[in-house]
């Protein structure tokens, strides 16, 4: 098998794939929708993600985070499989196509649409080069603004041509869903990275902070939620996530038992099913 196949993660789309995917579904509910635009904001979110897949993998063994004796995700680097400066030209040709596809979809639908891209593209870019902003523990709030409140906002954007109060309410849960994944990553890793020098969330808040951040970070997504059922700020349909809390509710347990070891991989898996659901809500709500 070809390294680049697992230095690209391509498993890990489904965390673009779902702010996407809930933006258009909104957009669909209130009236608006094509199919090209919800092509391309797939095809620039999907980019980008690889984009900042490659560029992580170059920054976290350029800074020292990766090493042989804390085997990473992706071990490419590590175990020579793959030269530096090779994953570095890819990542940033990939960053170029995913802000060519962004480009396109802005001529499709409204000007405004470059300043969302832009910040796509910014965010993918300076996430673990150029500013670093991973390793100053920004990371968990980037990732929670770049891949959940503004792609959600930019996907209904593309297809709405307007800002939309409800677009906001619908991104806030995602947000949380994928900071949960990166926290959950960076739970596991907290040894390896106070040693390798750098800050994380958890770093920065220490154990019991970190945990309990975890937790926040499962529960609030179904509390936002029902509060905008509730308040009518979306349709009745949308509470059709509550069907994953059981799901956060085992995670978040074994995270206060110390668990750390599988934590990214099933919020991964929570935030996607969360997704799933939420967009066949927002399906069903314009339906009937």
């Amino acid at each position: 098998m070809s390294p680049w196949i697992g230095v690209l993660r391509l498993w890990s789309l489904t965390a673009s794939t779902v702010p996407v995917t809930a933006g258009a579904a909104l957009a669909a509910y209130e009236g608006s929708f094509s199919w090209p635009l919800l092509l391309l904001c797939l095809l620039s979110g999907w980019l980008l993600q690889v984009a900042a897949n490659l560029l992580n993998t170059y920054g976290d063994h350029r800074s020292g985070v990766d090493t042989a004796h804390r085997p990473p995700t992706a071990p490419q680097l590590v175990n020579g499989a793959l030269r530096p400066r090779s994953v570095l030209r890819a990542g940033l040709t990939v960053l170029a196509l995913g802000a060519a596809a962004g480009l396109a979809a802005v001529a499709l639908s409204d000007v405004h649409l470059l300043l969302f891209a832009a910040a796509g593209v910014a965010g993918a870019g300076f996430y673990t080069t150029g500013l670093r902003l991973k390793y100053a523990g920004l990371g968990l709030p980037l990732v929670m603004v770049v891949m959940g409140i503004l792609m959600v906002m930019a996907s209904h954007f593309a297809q709405a041509r307007a800002l939309s109060p409800a677009a906001v309410w619908v991104s806030l849960p995602v947000a949380c869903l994928v900071g949960a994944i990166l926290h959950g990553n960076d739970l596991r890793d907290v040894v390896g990275d106070r040693h390798a020098g750098i800050l994380t969330s958890s770093l920065l808040i220490g154990p019991r902070g970190a945990r309990w951040l975890f937790v926040t970070l499962h529960t609030l997504p179904y509390l936002l939620l029902a509060r905008c059922v509730t308040a009518r700020q979306l349709p009745l349909w949308t509470l059709l996530p509550l069907l994953a809390f059981p799901l956060s509710v085992a995670v978040a347990r074994d995270c206060l038992r110390g668990e750390t070891r599988s934590l990214e991989v099933r919020s991964a898996g929570i935030h996607f099913v969360f997704g799933v659901l939420l967009t066949l809500g927002l399906i069903l709500a314009h339906v009937f």
